[in-house]
Order: structure tokens, then sequence, then C-alpha cells
């Protein structure tokens, strides 16, 4: 039987789908989850617009150091939204 994947297991890969670092397998995956999980759509949509908004608007290439503690604080914010929204629910 194949493991369920949790809302979970799929945040924390957002950044990394958005950033092209998913086999496609695994694409496949997220993009099926999103397609039925209106709270993770949402996050998904909300950390598009997030980079697509830092990339216009930043000149210069963002430091590696800044670079991965935003990857951090959204991988971490992403967990608390998401469980926040389960317990909602």
């Amino acid at each position: 039987m194949a493991e369920r994947k949790t809302c979970k297991y799929f945040c924390e890969r957002l950044s990394d789908y958005l950033d092209g670092l998913i086999e496609e397998n695994e694409c496949r995956l997220i993009e099926e989850h999103l397609a039925h999980c209106p709270p993770c759509k949402l996050i998904y949509q909300s950390l598009e617009l997030t980079v697509s908004l830092c990339g216009k608007s930043l000149s210069d290439e963002i430091p590696d150091g800044v670079r991965q503690r935003l990857k951090d604080f959204l991988r971490e914010h992403c967990k608390e939204d998401v469980l926040n929204q389960r317990e909602e629910t």
C-alpha cells in the first residue's frame, strides 16, 4: 500500500518545486495535491507571488545566506499555516 503524503510533506517541498529542483514524478504528486487541497494551494500561490515580487523588485542577487534564511523561514511558516488551518476545520 502506498504511503499517504500529508500537507506538511507537500508544503516542505514547495520552495524546491518553485525552483525546479523536484523530480518529474514528485512534481506530479505536488500538482495533484495542490489541485485537491485549497489550503496548500493558497500557500503555494502566496509563495509563488512572493518569489515573483522579490524577483521583480531586486536588481542584485540575494546573498546565499539571506536566500537560505528566507527559504527556512518560509518552510517553517508554511508548516504553521497548514497546521493552523487543519485545526480550524
